[in-house]
């Protein structure tokens, strides 16, 4: 036996060996919480110290870090945990056997909390004796490269074809199996000199059938009795011998036939269907539907293939009595039948009106006028309509039985229910110069055009208001603020003026004046530096929606609605500023006013109460559940302790219908919670100096928002804390309100 001496570069540690310490990688954990858990550390300063995990199988180190210092190490199953402190740079690594690792520089900055990866390599050189090889390789290759090669009767797994194996000199046995080929079995010889190669292919031991019918193709093909396509159909590998070919196809007899498949060869088999139908016409009138067999065919006629055999066929038609007779179909036969049709069933209207003389139309079709006795109508349900010229179009439902008589008497009105209101109740009404009480009236106003006023002390204002029966205005507002201001779009439908005369009338008049601005002294301790400095501020007169903008009156302006808590009267949420600004112009495009986004300046002296402010913290009181759906009380029963995100979502919290809890001292609603609200002004410090109608930073990257939302804290919903997001940014718990 020959032995030969070499000198190889090995990773592993012996006392007689040259060893040196060296940095394989370093990396930061993002997802290793390790350092923030219960088995983190803090440092001096009682900060989170990091964690560097070095992954070694030896034990027996020294650590000395730079000026930072460490706080200390623990050794774990295969890697050693360092603490150190934030922003440390070096380590010096020592060990006895080892060696040393000086001054190593982290390649990264070392972050509060986190955990780093540091990978140690040692280099060594040792002499090895290696006995020379007493084998040689086999390389076996197959066709298919699927087959299975079995050496010396051990399985042997190859890749795509290709089997490798290391076996002693001599001869060996092996063999090559696999489904569908014939077996290939031998020897070979394996000498101490080149490798062996050897090459198998299989023969196939199957082959192809291709099956078609005739006359029609679409038959289902089944081979020994296991469906596996349609005519026209071409078999995947077929194992050679005998096998059973049928076809089925509706409307004819099934065929079969055994077929002999050869090694490597396609099969042609041709099928022979043979009809097992006859083709029938049914023909009736035109307003008939024909049935077989409880099966609608058509209407007035059908033409197609029946199976041999019998059926039931029927003629129907509401209201009338079927047709039904009994039919034998013959394989072959071709027939036109001519079927009968049913029979009317009747019953009878008796009908008249107040005023009579009113033209009678029973769906869609005259039938002179009332009052009249009618007895050809056909029993089941029918809109009976009334017509009479200056007076509003009545229907209505009726359902005529057989033989029986319907009484029906109806009443067609001259004119059509109106309500008619100010923007505040109590206001003096007239119609035509004559008084009809204060606002709000409901009455009724014959068709035609009125003249409709509203007095209010010395103040009146006055409308003219046709009235139809084919629709219009059911609500009439008269405005003395913004709404008699409104020029409407001609684009504008019935609907949007309804619901965008309700948001119209649902502005607050703002008197201007005088505030203080910022973290004045009842915000206390919640109060933070964006609050500060106070400073004061005058603003002149303006208008402030009631009501946070509502999802119908977004709807009704943008056709769309993107809020996730959905409901017509919930506040609008998850749109933009930009959004909110595309909404504003359209509004202003229909309404003929000039709507803006409040500025904040305006926001918080209105949050405050105005002139009548009473100094409370939250907009309208100094207890927030009173006047703000917020993180306590939005969802589906009232939560305390510390806020939880988790219990937010478990607890559904969410927006709630505007103006359900209680106003500020102006009668605003929810400007403290439900939804955050949108400010015109770029988010800026403040200025120590007075302003008048300010307008905020002239430029930035945040525009403002104010009061809060149903998912925040207390704090979050006061009247002087200020948050900023970008312009277009979207969430569920941020919306706006108006001011003109």
């Amino acid at each position: 036996m020959k032995f030969l001496l070499f000198v190889i570069l090995v990773m592993s540690v012996s006392l007689a060996e040259a060893q040196q310490l060296s940095v394989k990688s370093f990396r930061k954990l993002e997802n290793d919480l390790s350092a923030r858990g219960s088995e983190g550390r803090t440092d001096q300063n009682g900060d989170r110290c990091a964690i560097i995990k070095i992954v070694t199988t030896e034990s027996g180190f020294d650590f000395d870090p730079d000026a930072l210092g460490s706080m200390g190490s623990i050794q774990k199953k295969g890697e050693i945990w360092l603490y150190v402190p934030y922003g440390a740079r070096r380590l010096t690594i020592r060990h006895a056997q080892l060696g040393m690792l000086r001054d190593y520089a982290y390649p990264e900055r070392i972050e509060k909390a986190c955990v780093y990866e540091l990978v140690l390599t040692t280099g060594r050189v040792r002499t090895v004796v290696e006995e020379e090889i007493g084998g040689q390789w086999l390389v076996l290759t197959t066709e298919p490269e699927e087959a299975m090669v079995y050496i010396d009767e051990v399985y042997e797994a190859g890749e795509s074809g290709r089997v490798q194996k290391f076996l002693p000199l001599g001869r060996h046995a092996y063999r090559v199996d696999y489904a569908l080929y014939h077996p290939e079995a031998g020897q070979v010889e394996l000498t101490s000199g080149e490798r062996t190669e050897l090459k198998v292919r299989l023969r196939p031991a199957f082959g192809y059938v291709e099956v078609t019918s005739e006359p029609e193709s679409g038959a289902r093909v089944l081979i020994d009795g296991k469906e596996v396509g349609v005519t026209p159909y071409r078999s995947d590998p077929l194992e050679s011998g005998e096998h059973r070919i049928e076809v089925l196809k509706a409307m004819y007899a099934p065929a079969s036939q055994m077929i002999t498949v050869t090694d490597g060869h396609t099969l042609p088999v041709g099928m022979q269907l043979s009809a097992n139908y006859g083709t029938l016409t049914f023909q009736t009138d035109a307003s008939s539907e024909i049935w077989i067999n409880n099966e609608k065919k058509g209407e007035g006629s059908w033409s197609g293939r029946l199976n041999a055999g019998m059926y039931i066929l029927e003629v129907r038609r509401p209201f009338h009595r079927s047709v039904r007779q009994s039919l034998e179909v013959k394989a072959g036969e071709v027939r036109t039948l001519s079927l009968g049709s049913p029979e009317p069933i009747y019953g009878i209207l008796n009908i008249s009106s107040s005023p009579g003389d009113a033209e009678i139309w029973i769906d869609g079709r005259s039938y002179g006028t009332t009052p009249r006795i009618l007895k050809d109508i056909l029993i089941g349900e029918h809109t009976l309509e009334l017509k009479k010229e200056g007076c509003a179009r009545v229907s209505q439902l009726i359902s005529v039985e057989e033989g029986k008589v319907l009484p029906v008497h109806l009443t067609l009105s001259s004119g059509r229910s109106v309500t008619l209101q100010t923007d505040r109740e109590g206001d003096i009404l007239y119609v035509d110069g004559k008084q009809i009480g204060v606002s709000p009236q409901r009455l009724e106003l014959s068709y035609g055009v009125h003249t409709i006023r509203a007095e209010r002390g010395e103040q009146h204002t006055e409308k003219q208001l046709e009235v139809t029966e084919t629709g219009g205005e059911t609500v009439v507002t008269l405005g003395f603020g913004l709404l008699s201001q409104i020029h409407w779009s001609s684009s504008v439908t019935p609907k949007q003026k309804e619901i965008l005369s309700r948001l119209v009338g649902n502005m607050v008049k703002v008197d201007g004046g005088r505030f203080q601005m910022g973290a004045t002294s009842e915000q206390g301790s919640d109060a933070n530096s964006k609050e500060k400095p106070v400073h004061e501020v005058t603003l002149s007169d303006y208008y402030m929606g009631k009501y946070e903008v509502r999802q119908s009156e977004w709807e009704v302006v943008m056709g769309s609605n993107p809020s996730r808590f959905k409901g017509e009267d919930l506040p609008v949420e998850q749109v933009s500023w930009e959004d909110c600004h595309e909404f504003i112009g359209r509004l202003n495009a229909l309404t003929g006013l000039n709507f803006k986004l409040p500025t904040e300046a305006q926001w918080e002296y209105a949050a405050r109460g105005g002139r009548l402010s009473k100094g409370y913290k939250y907009s309208g009181s100094n207890n927030l559940g009173e006047v703000g759906w917020y993180w306590e009380n939005s969802g589906d029963r009232v939560l305390t302790g510390k806020w939880d995100s988790n219990e937010v979502g478990r607890n559904h919290c969410r927006t709630h219908r505007v103006g359900e809890k209680q106003p500020n001292e102006l009668g605003l609603y929810d400007m403290s919670g439900n939804v955050y609200e949108w400010c015109e002004d770029w988010s800026g410090g403040y200025s120590v100096t007075s302003q008048r109608d300010p307008l905020g930073a002239a430029s930035g990257f945040f525009r403002v928002l104010r009061g809060g939302s149903w998912l925040d804290v207390a704090k979050n919903c006061r009247v002087s804390i200020r948050f900023g997001r970008t312009p277009g940014n979207r969430s569920n718990g941020l919306g706006f309100r108006l001011v003109c």
